[in-house]
């Protein structure tokens, strides 16, 4: 396998009326946090160091799962997402838990930099959603003060054999497709447009690759032994770096 083409697809964004859909036929989406994710937010906790009385940036925080989190650890948040849906559940949440330390705010991505500075950004499977990336990069860099570090849980376009699959195969007969339809996995050149603003460090936090075959073609069928497999691979450090997932870890 080599590594993926830099180009991406033009037109890849946030859909606020996808996600306003999502949202609203979906009342428990992104309320609660899957291990993945909690995985990742104290991966992130790690590499801001102590959070308390910090502000951060909950970049695309849906119904707040992530938000409520952050905040339970110490940060001041302010919970960013386009969908008007989202915030207004998360609003009700905070309302309810009686939380003050979380300000949800409808805000496109590409104007992030009027809510800060920020001591730090932390951000979901956000990143490969966003176009033109580089209009977004210099908004991020400047909503991070000198100094502040960002966070982002990635997929991942290192792998020119997923970006084929993704590219001929995802979407078509029986091969089911997630997300909003226009997004595309984080390239390596998006990580080398992010490189001209930050310090980026790439952490694999496991290896995704044969289980997608169990997630995408067998419905699930034979996921204990591709999984085990993946682990596998990962422990022999063999085929890393093209595991769809990655951690993307800024220095400001």
């Amino acid at each position: 396998m080599n590594e993926a083409a830099t180009a991406r697809p033009q037109g890849a964004s946030i859909s606020s009326g996808y996600w306003d859909e999502v949202y609203s036929t979906n009342p428990i989406y992104s309320k609660e946090l899957t291990d993945e994710t909690r995985a990742a937010i104290q991966a992130a906790a790690a590499w801001f160091g102590d959070l308390r009385g910090r502000t951060v940036i909950d970049l695309g925080c849906g119904a707040g799962a992530s938000s409520l989190l952050l905040a339970e650890i110490g940060a001041r948040v302010i919970s960013v997402d386009a969908s008007p849906v989202a915030i207004a559940t998360l609003e009700q949440r905070c309302r309810e838990r009686g939380i003050d330390s979380v300000r949800p705010v409808v805000c496109d991505a590409m104007t992030i930099d009027t809510l800060g500075p920020v001591d730090f950004v932390y951000g979901s499977m956000i990143l490969h959603h966003l176009e033109p990336f580089p209009d977004f990069c210099r908004a991020l860099r400047r909503a991070v003060r000198p100094g502040g570090r960002a966070f982002f849980w990635e997929n991942n376009a290192a792998s020119r054999l997923l970006v084929w699959f993704r590219e001929n195969v995802v979407g078509k007969l029986w091969v089911p497709k997630y997300g909003d339809p226009h997004e595309f996995p984080l390239t390596p050149g998006e990580i080398d447009v992010l490189r001209t603003f930050f310090q980026v460090d790439i952490e694999i936090p496991r290896m995704d690759f044969l289980g997608l075959v169990s997630l995408y073609l067998l419905g699930g069928r034979l996921e204990k032994p591709l999984v085990a497999m993946d682990a596998w691979l990962y422990r022999h450090d063999i085929g890393r770096r093209y595991s769809y997932q990655q951690y993307v870890k800024l220095q400001g």
